[in-house]
């Protein structure tokens, strides 16, 4: 598993926890200092290296990756890293995205979408819950009454469920907050997509 560390919030939790187990660590340049604070290394350093002192350029050497271009954020140029470079697996899990600025969030939360069509198994963890891409059918474990939200951000998209407190079949989800607050009535659930859709499940109770 590759940890992508994003320049947000400090991850706790099941987040720390998945960011400790990572056998590859690619934090955004901005997120390094925050790093080193709870001790954590990691294998690389990417984004446009406007966030990070000169110090720690000088400590980091060839760990240091240098993107100038700025048609993209420093986490999509760390996913694209990870997808080409060296160290690489094929499950990805993005960590610290949360906190700080909402439209950083809710704009890093929706280019799931995109990176799952390149690595299927992408996971955003923030230290309330986590965001994952369903398209066809998953079953998910939880623990009755955990809180779940479904976005079904692509038109004419028909969605389905199995294990929800309100079932989602025949509901009408064109409008991104018609499938959220939704929670588990079991100790699993069932989304079934026709279309990318993304799922919130908060962290367990």
């Amino acid at each position: 598993m590759t940890a992508i560390v994003a320049n947000g919030e400090t991850p706790q939790g099941e987040a720390l926890e998945a960011l400790r187990r990572a056998e590859c660590v690619i934090a955004c340049d901005g997120a390094y200092a925050r790093l080193k604070a709870i001790g954590i290394e990691p294998d690389w350093v990417v984004g446009d290296c406007d966030s990070i002192s000169e110090e720690d350029r000088n400590s980091l050497g060839s760990r240091l990756v240098c993107v100038g271009e700025q048609e993209t954020n420093d986490l999509e140029k760390a996913f694209r890293f990870a997808c080409e470079g060296e160290g690489c697996t094929e499950k990805i899990v993005i960590v610290g995205a949360g906190g700080g600025r909402e439209d950083h969030l809710i704009g890093n939360v929706f280019r799931l979408l995109d990176f799952a069509e390149r690595v299927p198994d992408v996971a955003m963890l923030t230290n309330a819950g986590r965001f994952v891409v369903v398209k066809g059918e998953r079953t998910f474990e939880c623990a009755p009454g955990q809180a779940v939200s479904v976005f079904a951000p692509i038109p004419g998209t028909k969605v389905e469920s199995e294990g929800l407190e309100w079932p989602l079949g025949g509901v009408d989800l064109s409008r991104l907050w018609s499938g959220t607050l939704n929670r588990a009535s079991a100790r699993e659930f069932t989304i079934r997509s026709s279309a990318p859709v993304l799922v919130y499940t908060a962290r367990g109770i």
